[in-house]
């Protein structure tokens, strides 16, 4: 159905589910909006709390679980790689009063933007991700 999409999905931790046509929807729709070369792929990796400390231990220097992580490489032909802890975005989505899906969909929105350089290091950063961010997520 969506052999069209930019995005590639890997799902890591199978204990849990994952949105897969609302991840491609979203995705299609912010490639459009966001003037982004169809011929540059996102990969999306669905993982446990355990990969992503991991990662964000060897990357950041922080010993700790995330809920995403964005990396880009300077590829012509990958946008880069998003990981997604799906076991923090259950939690995080009954703390924050959300579906899962929703949360999934946030974390999914916000890495994009991360990976077209957007960032939230100051206040005028996070104001301006966040604008960009709200155009998609309206739940």
């Amino acid at each position: 159905m969506y052999e069209q999409s930019p995005l590639i999905i890997h799902h890591q931790y199978q204990k849990l589910p994952f949105p897969s046509d609302k991840l491609h929807q979203m995705a299609n729709l912010i490639y459009k909006k966001e003037h982004i070369s169809q011929k540059k792929r996102t990969q999306l990796i669905l993982c446990s709390d355990y990969m992503i400390r991991k990662l964000n231990s060897d990357y950041r220097d922080k010993d700790k679980a995330t809920d995403v992580l964005s990396f880009e490489f300077g590829d012509p032909d990958l946008l880069g790689e998003i990981y997604i802890s799906i076991q923090r975005a259950k939690v995080q989505a009954r703390r924050f009063g959300i579906t899962y899906d929703e949360e999934i969909l946030r974390l999914f929105v916000h890495g994009m933007f991360h990976l077209q350089g957007f960032d939230h290091e100051n206040e005028t950063d996070r104001d301006q991700m966040e604008k960009k961010e709200q155009k998609y997520i309206k739940f």
